[in-house]
């Protein structure tokens, strides 16, 4: 399995990348979800195995059965997404990261991670090495790793087909090698890191540097990180985003963004307790078999939620858990995310460092959550990997 987690890195780390080249990589998420089941399936049957979950985990597991349950409830009674594969997609979308999860920690059960985290860091400090030294470049000249400018400068891309791929894929090497970081030198990369993520002038890379001083000083002078102190966090980065946040709200439904938000609420009371549904609402899926939920509340005209182009309907998350899951559905997952927390805690307590790390990979994907579909997007699942597999020993 060691040649397997080792491999899967650099895949996943720079799908992005790689999908230009060689098309099949579009998929890769969905194979490897079928693969992780079908061998974690297998190794269950040794019972070493068996004790690889702590009992919070078998809860993540439950909770997201049940949520899977409630979506198909609702699809059932409510019937308004009529395409058959949007359903049986927006299904299998939606339970990849509590697959990549909880099989990554059954299967890496008797991996020595340690060796594993030391590779794929090694690996790292080069990539970012590289990526730090194009990011320098892009500033003073014009090399084609720009998406667009921001406060009078690009922002830089590199290679991936925009600057949130490549934010997350920063994200998820400095967390290794924070995890991994046994010299003063580290400390270079980490900094190189921080410039990399500046110069993508996105928001999340902005909170995200924000909860790596944040969440060092609470190790520092708290010994521990609660969930209380991911709420702070919160705040703080609602403040540091707030002028941007409320020119987006201002244009309230006639914009994708606040129209999402909004109407989902809306579907999760009209369609109360269960929401509308798999394959309905705010997700590509939901645009590529166009629901009938935008044509029901007005929205199908709006930029980026047309028929004919609905690239902004994954332009954000939570709408599509409460919207087709409904109030209880969004309790669910609530809970599963926050047994996912509680699992990191359980898991990293005796290594700050990797604690620190294993809490900054689950901080982003919170932040990310705001503004893309990170739970099932490709670069997102995989860092739910990362959490169990990459970061150091952590086995029970």
């Amino acid at each position: 399995m060691f040649f397997f987690f080792n491999v899967l890195f650099e895949i996943f780390l720079f799908q992005n990348c790689f999908v230009y080249i060689f098309p099949i990589f579009n998929n890769i998420d969905e194979a490897c979800t079928l693969l992780l089941l079908i061998l974690t399936i297998c190794a269950l049957m040794n019972k070493f195995r068996k004790k690889a979950l702590f009992s919070i985990e078998k809860k993540i597991t439950w909770f997201m059965f049940i949520f899977m349950i409630i979506g198909a409830l609702s699809t059932v009674i409510f019937k308004i997404q009529p395409e058959k594969s949007a359903i049986y997609k927006d299904a299998f979308n939606i339970i990849k990261f509590p697959v990549f999860y909880i099989c990554a920690l059954v299967l890496s059960n008797g991996l020595n991670k340690e060796r594993l985290l030391t590779s794929v860091a090694n690996r790292s400090r080069i990539y970012i090495m590289i990526i730090f030294i194009f990011s320098i470049i892009n500033i003073f000249f014009e090399i084609g790793m720009n998406i667009d400018v921001r406060y009078g400068l690009r922002s830089y891309k590199f290679l991936f087909s925009h600057s949130t791929y490549l934010v997350s894929s920063m994200v998820i090497m400095m967390c290794v090698i924070i995890a991994d970081q046994h010299k003063k030198s580290d400390l270079i990369f980490i900094i190189e890191s921080i410039i990399i993520l500046i110069l993508t002038f996105r928001n999340k890379a902005f909170v995200f540097i924000l909860a790596y001083f944040f969440e060092k000083l609470m190790l520092k002078y708290f010994k521990k990180i609660k969930l209380k102190y991911i709420f702070i966090l919160g705040i703080f980065g609602i403040l540091i985003t707030y002028k941007k946040i409320v020119e987006v709200a201002s244009y309230g439904i006639i914009a994708a963004r606040p129209a999402l938000y909004i109407v989902g609420f809306k579907l999760a009371c009209d369609h109360f307790p269960f929401g509308s549904g798999f394959g309905t609402f705010a997700s590509y899926l939901s645009g590529q078999y166009y629901s009938p939920v935008y044509d029901m509340y007005s929205i199908s005209t709006v930029i980026g939620l047309t028929r004919d182009m609905y690239d902004y309907m994954a332009d954000t998350f939570w709408p599509y858990i409460y919207g087709q899951f409904g109030f209880v559905g969004f309790v669910l997952f609530v809970a599963a995310i926050i047994s996912i927390f509680i699992s990191i805690k359980r898991r990293y307590y005796l290594n700050k460092k990797n604690m620190l790390a294993a809490f900054l990979l689950f901080s982003y994907i919170l932040i990310a959550s705001t503004a893309e579909a990170i739970f099932t997007d490709v670069t997102g699942i995989f860092i739910f990997m990362v959490m169990a597999t990459y970061l150091g020993e952590n086995r029970i």
